[in-house]
């Protein structure tokens, strides 16, 4: 996973992001799912069929997640927050997908839609509808709560929770920054090109935070020791999803792609993802971030 990560350190021109991104998202797919499908696989199944099924439909799921990442230039195209629901929809139907492969389920089995730090989770075999807190997004979204004002109208209209603040007070110098599946904007931003073009930006953000999710059910043998060992883990663990892929994204943000400074943000792959799906540019040739 280093390795493919490690694609954000090469220097890609903007017109090289759609193919690079694509490859980025189905690789990620992939690979949890195939290895996610070997630790999880049935008794008596062997090991290659089982990764030959993950790896395969992770990565169709990977690729579908990579069209609700790119859905968020209609935010900037059309000036409208509401393509903000649309992108998500299809970015956690992939995601959704991914899970299920690295799981070692059908791809169907199990799919869920994000909203702030709640996680809608349905099974589909079962019919069974559960909502879910994802711990690291809850303690993500009472950070940005510290630190600016919730914006309903703009939360509302994106389907993102979103804050405002005079000044971004750990980033001075930025105009909206990203923390799990919420934004902090800062309050100069009004309602023109800029301020779309930023979201669209921060909206890709929030999925390039849950795209390792497929990594959460490497756990799942461990998970069912812990359910067998702890009453209270057991009649707890249905209603709380561990998200480890928030902490994976900042190993991959500030330890592989270098972070967001100086000329390590022009050669960050997730800021340079970023920008051209939203807006088609490089991240400096328009620094949103």
């Amino acid at each position: 996973m280093l390795l493919l990560m490690a694609m954000g350190r090469q220097t890609i021109t903007a017109q090289d992001y759609r193919g690079a991104s694509l490859l980025y998202n189905g690789l990620i797919g992939a690979v949890s799912g195939g290895v996610g499908s070997v630790i999880n696989k049935h008794k008596g199944q062997k090991w290659y069929k089982a990764f030959a099924k993950g790896f395969a439909v992770g990565a169709g799921g990977g690729m579908i997640m990579y069209g609700g990442k790119r859905i968020n230039s209609l935010i900037s195209v059309k000036s409208e927050l509401s393509y903000g629901y649309l992108s998500r929809f299809v970015f956690d139907m992939g995601n959704s997908i991914v899970e299920n492969a690295a799981a070692n389920r059908n791809f169907w089995e199990v799919v869920h839609y994000d909203v702030g730090f709640i996680r809608l989770e349905l099974e589909t075999t079962k019919l069974r509808f559960r909502p879910r807190l994802m711990a690291s997004t809850f303690l993500g979204t009472v950070f940005l709560a510290t630190q600016g004002r919730f914006d309903v109208p703009t939360s509302l209209a994106s389907g993102t929770p979103t804050f405002r603040t005079r000044t971004i007070s750990y980033a001075p110098r930025l105009n909206g920054s990203t923390l799990t599946n919420g934004f902090l904007l800062n309050d100069t931003l009004r309602h023109n090109l800029f301020f779309y073009d930023i979201y669209a930006h921060e909206m890709v953000h929030t999925f390039q935070f849950r795209e390792l999710a497929g990594i959460n059910q490497f756990f799942n043998p461990l998970k069912t020791k812990w359910k067998e060992r702890s009453t209270w883990y057991a009649k707890l663990s249905p209603w709380i999803y561990g998200d480890l892929n928030y902490e994976l994204y900042g190993l991959n943000y500030f330890l592989i792609n270098g972070g967001p400074e100086g000329k390590h943000y022009c050669r960050n792959f997730l800021e340079n993802e970023a920008e051209y799906l939203s807006t088609e540019r490089n991240a400096c040739d328009f620094k949103a971030h």
